[in-house]
C-alpha cells in the first residue's frame, strides 16, 4: 500500500470508482483510447503520478500476456489506494463493457437467433479452428 507524506491526501475509493468508470464507458477504440484516457486523468488532470512514471507503467504491461489496458488501468488505481483500489479500479473499468455486452448479447440472442447471428457464431468458430491449426503448425519444426 502506498505511503502518504505528512499532509498528502489520500485518493478516495469514490473517486476511483467515478474515473474508471468513466473511461470504461467513453473508452472506444481500444487501448490506444484506454491508454490516451488514463494518462490525462492520472497525469495530466490529477497529477497522481509523474510521466515518466506512467511510460514505464505503460512499457511494463505491454510486456506481460493479457489486456494492457486494462492492466494499466488497475495498476493505476492500485498506485493510488493499493489493493483495494486496484480492485475498484479494475472493476469499474471492466463493467461498462460488459454491461453493453451482455445487454447486447440478451437483446440478440434472447429470441430465436436470426440467421445473420447463426452465420457470424458457424464463421467465428470456423476462424478459430483456422487459427489454432496455423498456431499448431507454426510450432512443428521443419
Amino acid at each position: 500500500m502506498p505511503t502518504y507524506a505528512a499532509g498528502e491526501q489520500r485518493v478516495a475509493l469514490g473517486r476511483i470508482a467515478a474515473d474508471w468508470l468513466r473511461i470504461g464507458a467513453i473508452g472506444f477504440g481500444g487501448p490506444p483510447a484506454h491508454t490516451s484516457l488514463l494518462q490525462q486523468l492520472c497525469v495530466r488532470q490529477r497529477g497522481w503520478m509523474s510521466n515518466e512514471d506512467f511510460g514505464h507503467a505503460l512499457a511494463a504491461v505491454n510486456l506481460l500476456p493479457g489486456p494492457a489496458s486494462t492492466q494499466l488501468a488497475i495498476y493505476c488505481a492500485r498506485r493510488q489506494r493499493g489493493a483495494i483500489g486496484g480492485l475498484i479500479g479494475g472493476v469499474c473499468f471492466i463493467a461498462p463493457g460488459l454491461v453493453a455486452i451482455l445487454a447486447l448479447s440478451a437483446a440478440l440472442l434472447g429470441t430465436a437467433p436470426n440467421r445473420y447471428v447463426l452465420g457470424a457464431a458457424a464463421s467465428a468458430g470456423a476462424a478459430v479452428a483456422a487459427v489454432a491449426v496455423h498456431a499448431a503448425a507454426g510450432l512443428i519444426p521443419g
